[in-house]
């Protein structure tokens, strides 16, 4: 297989159906917002078909290898030059690699600046409430920022930039991002937490009051957002905490969001779990597009990290 250059690229997935077209507008969208080239990549099967069956003959000997990979590439040609012709001034350039699509994404997300997939391929009937298996698969094993585009929804272009926070690493990267976005789309920023009551018996449960507990979770909120608000002079911040499940809250507050961002796992997922439930639900049933950041990541162009190196820079320049 190929290996794919990707570094300083928006890279975007297709399976060359019209589904797919979704997430490609939206990537090219991104990458001419962020003066980035964009790479349009579709993968063809690696044809794993046993060498001494009469298929795999006639397969060779018939030229259908050859023909599928030039149909693909004609196909992406098309796509691409659709796109430059839409942006003019965006770089486009499209590849086609011979190779499962969930793990040339996946391998590409350690260069790219992100990486973007549908929700769902074409082989997903629309009334089926599911990810697909690539989008799964780059969320899942994926070593930078991954966008998933939904083909449903009503998405809100001008609409508030959302981010589920809590004090794990993965969210505090999604903060950065969602900050920088807010900034940069001139929209407002709502910060969510979401918590459960927990189960309590005997006198805990007589003395537990939810309103202190409220009030600790949106200190702990201001604590984590505002040092990052700070450097991004006239952003307007909205905390949000409620007492629902993460999933299901950040879900029901995306409707007329523009973006949602999310860390890969939370607080308190387990160590090897590399995409927890929260990001799993919401990228299945969100109405607007969805960026899951993991530990560390960070764009060419994210607000700076206030106890990283670039703390004493001026508020809101781009880290060095």
């Amino acid at each position: 297989m190929t290996t794919l250059e990707a570094t300083g690229y928006i890279v975007v997935g297709t399976d060359g159906s019209k589904r797919a077209r979704g997430a490609i507008d939206w990537a090219a969208e991104v990458a001419q917002g962020r003066g980035l080239p964009l790479l349009i990549v579709q993968t063809v099967s690696e044809f794993p078909i046993p060498s001494r069956t009469g298929v795999y003959s006639a397969m060779i000997h018939g030229g259908l290898p050859e023909e599928i990979l030039d149909s693909t590439k004609r196909s992406l040609a098309r796509e691409a030059r659709r796109v430059r012709k839409d942006r003019p001034g965006l770089t486009v350039d499209e590849t086609v690699i011979e190779g499962r699509a969930s793990y040339v994404l996946a391998r590409a997300s350690k260069t790219a600046e992100l990486v973007v997939v549908g929700a769902r391929g074409v082989g997903v009937p629309l009334k089926v409430r599911a990810l697909g298996g690539t989008s799964d698969a780059v969320a899942t094993h994926a070593h930078g920022p991954v966008a998933i585009i939904p083909d449903e929804g009503d998405p809100t272009p001008d609409g508030p930039v959302l981010v589920g926070v809590d004090d794990s690493e993965e969210s505090r990267a999604a903060i950065r991002l969602a900050v920088s976005a807010a900034r940069r789309r001139g929209v407002p920023l709502i910060a969510l937490h979401a918590w459960t009551t927990p189960w309590l018996d005997g006198e805990a449960a007589t003395t537990f009051k939810p309103d202190d507990l409220e009030r600790s979770f949106e200190g702990l909120v201001e604590r984590l957002v505002r040092p990052y608000v700070d450097r991004a002079p006239g952003l307007d911040l909205e905390i949000r905490v409620v007492n629902q499940r993460p999933a299901s809250a950040l879900v029901e507050a995306s409707t007329g969001c523009s973006l949602v961002l999310v860390g890969s796992r939370g607080r308190d997922g387990f160590a090897g779990l590399l995409l927890g439930s929260t990001s799993r639900g919401l990228l299945r049933d969100a109405h607007c597009p969805v960026i899951v950041m993991r530990r560390g990541a960070q764009l060419a162009d994210d607000i700076s990290d206030p106890t990283g190196p670039d703390a004493d820079a001026t508020p809101g320049d781009p880290p060095r």
